[in-house]
């Protein structure tokens, strides 16, 4: 391992934290480095949805007294904190770079199972993208579960009043990103064999996977129901049914029929478009928001911050997020990954 000179630590837990910096001071003081402690604070719904504008605020201002309280356990080493807001695995990895860190030392929770492979976590994400190394630190602590009231209710997105009383970051609207819900799917370019399409869909277990073209932008989408459509126009063309001709080819003002049978085999003939995107720091609870007003859409692509695809998401994907969110609330363990 090179010289390591800055170490970053995440914290996304107050009580839970201190296994994690203990770790990083040991490290910081082996090799005489700086700590950087960084906070990610996900944004909450507008202040009309639950919120007034002054207790947001508050809330903010809680949490970031909370978060300067974490300081090293040798008062010799040096240190700085940074407070971020938006989706924390991304955040955490565009620090890193930014600072260019050496080392990054983070907690962990004992997610398993079910739940870990369909939210996947900030660690996991943070050590597939970070450029530098990443130690993890496991946290078993749990939180003593919250008897349950007769006018605490949730919706599955919201946390209700007894639980968002256990915790700061909780007091927020906790709808986890779009990024937990939405399958991770290469695009495919315009210019690609649909046959070749299909095989990236069938390995990705997706319904539907982006489209670029040769400059990275996403310019439409392809959906099952785009396939389908291929394949029966596929059939007709095969059965020389000369009606398909009309479907195949574009007419032009002249009723003559342009192009040639090469670009019909190509994704660019059968994609869906407009494109119809998502931020990939939206909510859950936002994005199904986005579904309900257009019931036709099935489909959105998440973007990241330059616009690129990184995913598509569905309602279906949205609901199971939704119900494991709402078995959460009704036991109160609340995790930030």
């Amino acid at each position: 391992m090179n010289t390591i000179r800055k170490i970053l630590v995440p914290i996304d837990d107050f009580k839970n934290c201190q296994d994690a910096v203990d770790l990083a001071c040991l490290w910081a003081k082996k090799n005489e480095a700086k700590i950087i402690f960084c906070y990610v604070a996900i944004p909450p719904l507008p202040p009309t949805a639950y919120y007034v504008r002054r207790e947001i605020d508050e809330l903010i201002l809680q949490e970031q007294t909370e978060f300067r309280k974490v300081i090293p356990t040798d008062s010799k080493l040096e240190y700085q904190h940074e407070f971020l807001r938006g989706n924390p695995g991304p955040e955490i990895v565009k620090l890193a770079s930014e600072q260019n860190c050496d080392l990054i030392i983070m907690a962990t929770h004992n997610r398993v199972g079910l739940v870990r492979w369909i939210l996947g976590s900030v660690s996991e994400y943070v050590i597939r993208h970070s450029n530098c190394p990443v130690l993890s630190v496991k946290v078993n602590a749990k939180e003593p579960a919250l008897e349950s009231s007769p006018e605490s209710t949730t919706d599955g997105w919201h946390k209700s009043d007894s639980v968002m009383s256990n915790g700061l970051r909780h007091r927020f609207e906790k709808s986890p990103f779009v990024t937990s819900a939405m399958s991770h799917v290469v695009p495919v370019h315009d210019y690609d064999q649909m046959s070749d399409a299909m095989t990236v869909l069938t390995a990705a277990r997706a319904t539907a996977a982006p489209v670029i073209n040769r400059l990275g932008s996403c310019i439409g989408i392809l959906t099952e129901a785009d396939i389908k459509r291929y394949l029966e126009l596929k059939q007709r063309l095969a059965d020389h049914d000369e009606s398909v001709l009309d479907e195949i080819f574009e007419i032009d003002e002249y009723g003559l029929r342009r192009g040639n049978q090469t670009k019909f085999y190509q994704v660019t003939k059968h994609m869906s478009a407009p494109v119809v995107s998502v931020p990939s720091d939206t909510t859950c609870f936002a994005t199904e928001q986005l579904f309900a007003k257009d019931p036709k859409v099935q489909h959105l692509i998440v973007v990241d911050g330059s616009n690129k695809p990184i995913g598509v998401v569905t309602p279906a994907q949205l609901n199971v997020i939704r119900r494991w969110n709402l078995a959460e609330n009704t036991s109160a363990q609340v995790s930030f990954n």
